[in-house]
């Protein structure tokens, strides 16, 4: 887990076998947190010793961070301090028995010390028993289990089925489990769209990433599934590439390795030995080297005459590389612009789809019943030579009303891809080739 030292604070180091241990009731209290949320906490959870008696303050790689946490851009700074603010502020909920119930924020602190590139976090201290000196009622498993799963729900289930891995059967009511997973009432309210999009999804991210598996078996009362039966199996993790946050530990024989590496890199640039040992002493390796690009990049277009003192001074100083951006995407090969052209249009598609769907909602909602019945009729006569499409439409009331409302939508000119992107501004000119294939012009 973490590494041990005299420091008043404690360095983060995470590898595939770093261990979260967590009292049983965390992983059975009430609440939601998004999945970066969730990664971060379990990292940090990671990060506490077994003999620990108090919370420490953990310092984590803001750049590295922004890696475990999928965030590509120049902002990650902002994004990072939000997702701060959102665990200080954001509740778990114990209860215990009938009359108490402990509500605690996940954090007590969030601190960032900019110019050496690190975000300082703390537990609320609240915590401590669910989370310190734990020698009963616990469930552990190795942190990269939950670090490649990509939905929310899925980390919250593998941990409600990890808990009981060795009994192999763990049974929920369907109140119950939505209740845990903290869901809106709206949000999945029909057993099939919480079918599929809850656990065939959490099913396939455990079976692929994890090492446990689970089926389900469903309990019926009046043709309505009022419980669910899942039968956990145990099963070696699949191989999965180590996630590296590494943050440089003093007490840690890699330090040496590092600071030796980054000591020869700054001397290699032009930099004193005396003044590069100080800074890798002072500051974290991935800070130094975000400079060092920064650095490259500038005296490369030929902006530098003094290209050791600047980058002395852009270690100490935090100096952000404002267009590293566009730098990338002048020196992008072309098979990764037009990977990042076809992600643009994707996003740019969903915020149409959106404002589409609300549209035509409001569309049919104002329709008079006369109106409403002819719009149906000819939404009928569309699927007589769709077996396909009717088939779909027969199986739920959800398919037959969201296949109604793309009809209508179709049916629009004022709907289209062309009408929404003057209604909102939106630059459809690097898409066009993408929209004429895909028949949206």
């Amino acid at each position: 887990m973490g590494c041990k030292s005299g420091l008043p604070f404690r360095l983060a180091s995470m590898a595939d076998r770093n261990l979260v241990v967590q009292h049983n009731k965390i992983v059975e209290a009430k609440y939601k947190l998004s999945v970066g949320e969730q990664r971060l906490i379990k990292l940090l959870i990671s990060m506490i010793e077994k003999d620990d008696e108090d919370f420490k303050p953990y310092r984590i790689s803001v750049s590295n961070l922004s890696r475990l946490l999928d965030l590509s851009d120049n902002d990650f700074y902002r994004k990072i301090n939000e997702l701060s603010k959102k665990l200080i502020s954001n509740v778990l909920t114990f209860k215990d028995g009938s009359d108490r119930e402990l509500q605690v924020a996940w954090l007590s602190s969030a601190e960032y010390i900019k110019s050496k590139g690190i975000v300082e976090l703390e537990f609320s201290p609240k915590l401590k028993p669910f989370l310190l000196q734990l020698k009963e009622h616990f469930t552990a498993y190795e942190l990269v289990n939950v670090i490649r799963l990509k939905h929310t729900y899925s980390i919250r289930i593998y941990e409600l089925l990890k808990q009981y891995e060795r009994i192999g059967r763990r049974r929920f009511s369907i109140e119950k489990l939505r209740e845990l997973l903290m869901m809106g009432d709206e949000e999945y309210k029909q057993f099939c769209d919480f079918r599929r999009w809850v656990l065939k999804v959490a099913q396939k991210e455990l079976a692929e990433k994890t090492d446990i598996a689970f089926s389900w078996q469903e309990e019926k009362a009046r043709q309505k599934c009022i419980a669910i039966e899942f039968i956990i199996t145990s099963q070696k993790r699949p191989d999965a590439a180590t996630i590296d946050v590494r943050e440089a530990n003093p007490a840690n024989s890699k330090l040496i390795e590092q600071e030796f590496s980054i000591v020869s890199t700054l001397i290699e640039l032009g930099v004193s030995k005396k003044t590069a040992e100080q800074l890798a002493k002072q500051y974290g390796e991935d800070h130094i080297r975000e400079k060092i690009i920064y650095v490259q990049a500038q005296q490369r277009e030929g902006k530098l005459k003094n290209p050791a003192g600047f980058l002395v001074e852009a270690i100490k100083n935090g100096y952000q590389d404002t267009q590293a951006k566009e730098r990338k995407a002048r020196t992008a090969s072309p098979e990764e612009r037009e990977e990042a052209t076809r992600k643009q249009w994707e996003a740019l598609k969903a915020k149409w789809s959106a404002w589409r769907k609300q549209r035509t909602e409001a569309l049919i909602a104002a329709l008079d019943p006369a109106a409403l019945e002819r719009e149906e009729a000819a939404f009928r006569a569309s699927l007589a030579g769709n077996s396909a499409l009717r088939k779909l439409v027969e199986k739920s009331a959800e398919n037959a009303a969201r296949q109604f409302r793309i009809h209508v939508a179709g049916q629009r000119a004022e709907f289209g891809l062309p009408e929404w992107a003057r209604a909102v501004g939106a630059d459809l000119s690097p898409f066009l080739d993408l929209a004429r294939i895909e028949g949206k012009l």
